[in-house]
């Protein structure tokens, strides 16, 4: 059988589409948090020389800083003599080679936590809420972001761990902020004045300033508001017989607790997130940048870590440059441009979410409702795969904490996001008191509330939340 080797040139015609340098970049930018993108930026600039930083807030702050404390008043001025300058160039040097040998705040807690005789799970969480310390003893993110919804972790079971860690030394640290941290070693030190714990518990500003009879007139102000609110509790009836001794009292107590517990340990390991999208309830006139005026809220895109950039002026322009200076000056137009882009991407995408999450944000932990990123993709007009890259690294402050932005992506369940079914089977149960209730009749329950769901997958929720079946209840 004779076999044809001959060449034959065939065309064929395909269609790829192939992303161009512009679009990488952009890509790039968009998958950055403000820290990463601050260093790109600089980068970018040393990288290229029509780049120019036109300002920088964290930069000249320092400088100012500096500046202002090289001005101090009063401060006499010398020179030193040529011996007086290697003495003390040399003791300068042994200060500075000393290393720090304290212990950081990590550390510490860790090492008392291993000594904990707890479950593997429980002291699994308790290390994640210790890793989410900064150097203060304050919370890095929302607490609630770091439970595993798929092991069945539950806020209760996120109070419990946090109650471990807030028991640990120094009494004080695992707080949201000094105020909190204030309270928090207020109970934890047994023997507080009632009022004290009054005052910690949002109303530090009835001390500015702290003279008895100024912080009477507030109290009494605060009862007089109490007692227009028809639901106000009785609880605040101990207010009407404070004296300025009682006053006296509960501030030299206050003043007896550190604001800053974790001070005295080493600095150097501190980890801070800065939030990329910032998410308040809208002001009466919406005229901030960002601002959406058809929700209740106001979606800001951090610019905060960020310098301000510009075509050096010095360059001369692309029409009258150099070849070189014409692609340098093209390069950074096209690298602003990016810059623009991911601001308004971001700025979208944070506003769907906003929209899509409102009962969240309005009420809080427990309020998700099921949500995609394609879901957020198709409201924008992007591709999904762009959502991700943005949800994998930005990070939301809103008046419930900090919350990374794929926090509020969660899976559906009968049309109800997973943690609100798991919600209401805690709430049948309760409901029902000392009933033992099986997982069909908890399924049929259910049912009633309009969520339809398997007898199985009741048992996989009920097994999630740490719960015995209806023969071990």
């Amino acid at each position: 059988m004779a076999m044809d080797f001959s060449q034959r040139q065939k065309t064929s015609q395909t269609m790829a589409r192939r992303m161009g340098q512009k679009q990488i970049q952009s890509l790039n930018l968009l998958s950055m948090n403000a820290a990463d993108l601050r260093e790109a930026i600089f980068k970018e600039v040393e990288k290229n020389p029509a780049l120019e930083i036109v300002s920088d807030k964290f930069q000249n702050g320092l400088e100012s800083a500096r500046y202002k404390k090289s001005l101090d008043g009063g401060a006499r001025v010398g020179h030193a003599s040529s011996s007086g300058q290697e003495k003390s160039d040399a003791f300068q040097e042994i200060l500075e080679s000393r290393a720090d040998e304290r212990k950081s705040l990590y550390a510490h807690l860790s090492e008392q936590l291993s000594a904990l005789d707890l479950p593997a799970a429980e002291k699994a969480l308790c290390q994640k809420i210790i890793e989410n310390l900064d150097a203060r003893g304050f919370y890095i993110l929302a607490p609630i972001s770091l439970l595993d919804r798929k092991a069945g972790e539950d806020a209760a079971f996120l109070e419990k761990c946090l109650g471990v860690v807030q028991r640990l030394d120094p009494p004080g640290v695992c707080a949201e902020n000094v105020e909190k941290s204030l309270l928090l070693q207020a109970r934890l030190k047994g023997g507080a004045p009632r009022l004290a714990l009054f005052l910690l518990d949002g109303r530090l500003s009835f001390l500015n300033p702290p003279q008895a009879q100024k912080v009477l007139e507030k109290i009494q102000a605060f009862l007089r508001e109490q007692k227009k609110l028809s639901f106000a509790a009785d609880s605040y009836d101990f207010l009407k017989k404070i004296s300025e001794a009682d006053i006296a009292e509960a501030v030299a107590f206050i003043q007896g607790l550190d604001p800053y517990p974790a001070r005295g340990f080493d600095q150097t390991q501190a980890r801070y997130v800065e939030p990329d999208i910032y998410v308040e309830r809208a002001a009466a006139d919406n005229s901030r940048r960002g601002s959406d005026s058809n929700s209740d809220f106001t979606v800001t895109v951090s610019d905060k870590a960020l310098p301000k950039l510009g075509i050096a002026a010095d360059f001369g322009s692309a029409k009258k440059a150099s070849p070189f200076a014409a692609a340098a000056i093209k390069s950074a137009r096209a690298f602003l441009e990016a810059l623009e882009a991911r601001e308004r991407s971001v700025e979208l995408a944070a506003r769907a979410v906003v929209q899509c999450q409102s009962a969240f944000f309005e009420q809080g932990p427990g309020h998700l409702v099921p949500l995609r990123q394609k879901d957020i993709a198709e409201r924008i007009g992007v591709h999904e795969s762009t959502v991700s890259r943005m949800a994998s690294s930005k990070f939301i402050q809103c008046q419930w904490g900090l919350f990374p932005l794929k926090f509020f992506f969660s899976s559906a369940v009968a049309g109800r996001s997973k943690e609100s079914v798991q919600q209401e089977i805690r709430n049948i149960l309760k409901a029902e008191g000392g009933k033992k209730l099986s997982d069909q009749k908890i399924c049929a329950a259910l049912a009633e509330r309009g969520i339809k769901v398997s007898r199985r997958a009741v048992a996989k929720y009920r097994l999630q939340m740490q719960m015995e079946n209806s023969y071990k209840r």
